[in-house]
């Protein structure tokens, strides 16, 4: 047996031992997956709402803390600022308007 043969032999022995290997995998893949899916959607069913009402309370105790807090600050500083600044900041809002609107 040359070296070209063997290398054939051994070849074909791999391809064999790979194809078994996937066909006795293969129902174990096939279960995993659908338990994978199954529990994706249990973890989503059980989770979203919790995730929803985070997302609310979140968003609720932002905006009373702009209110509250940064909002004055905000304010006082541009009270601050010197007439021409506070009308080229107005100048600026105005036109950023349309796109903001698109």
């Amino acid at each position: 047996m040359t070296r070209k043969d063997s290398v054939r032999a051994a070849t074909h022995t791999a391809k064999d031992s790979v194809r078994h290997a996937a066909e006795v995998v293969a129902p174990y893949a096939g279960t995993a997956k659908d338990a994978a899916v199954h529990y994706a959607h249990e973890t989503r069913t059980r989770l979203a709402p919790k995730v929803s009402a985070a997302t609310r309370q979140a968003r609720s105790s932002a905006g009373e803390q702009y209110h509250a807090h940064l909002a004055p600050r905000l304010e006082h500083v541009r009270e601050s600022l010197p007439p021409k600044v506070d009308q080229a900041a107005a100048r600026a809002r105005a036109a950023a308007e349309p796109v903001r609107d698109e």
